[in-house]
């Protein structure tokens, strides 16, 4: 934002002002703080050195190839992402298969049960007769025709 000033000559950025401004201040401040306590010169480093271009200039590269490792390592967890989900849906089919499976075993181990529990009073397949006096396996149907002759 800039106003004219009061002469009228040339403009006034009053942003500029007003971080000058806040810089005396703080210079201020500290400069007040110093005179209180010396001691806090002695944690300043005054001997710090300006980096030299060449030093700044590899940073340029560190950061172009920190930035491409971000950019590849949310592709990875993005296909991470996408392979855990896949492997949840699969897992929630394989749950319901072995439900199937397993209410499909039970049905078969309720067939194979009356299959063997031999309920019509006769002799299971493969057993002895109750009388003992054939020695044939099942059971023997003799027709009415039969009796009546001979």
């Amino acid at each position: 934002m800039s106003r004219r000033s009061a002469c009228g000559s040339r403009p006034v950025d009053i942003d500029a002002l007003v971080a000058i401004a806040l810089r005396r201040l703080q210079l201020r401040r500290l400069l007040v703080a110093v005179e209180r306590d010396p001691s806090i010169l002695e944690v300043i480093d005054m001997n710090r050195t300006i980096k030299r271009p060449i030093e700044l200039a590899g940073f340029a590269g560190r950061l172009a190839r920190a930035e491409r490792q971000e950019a590849d390592l949310a592709v990875t967890g993005q296909r991470y992402d996408t392979v855990l989900a896949d492997i949840d849906d699969q897992h929630a089919a394989l749950k319901t298969h072995v439900g199937s499976l397993e209410v499909t075993r039970s049905a078969l181990d309720q067939v194979i049960a009356r299959m063997t529990a031999g309920s019509n009073g006769g002799p299971n397949d493969g057993g002895d007769s109750s009388s003992g006096s054939t020695g044939e396996v099942g059971q023997v149907i003799m027709s009415e025709t039969g009796k009546g002759e001979g």
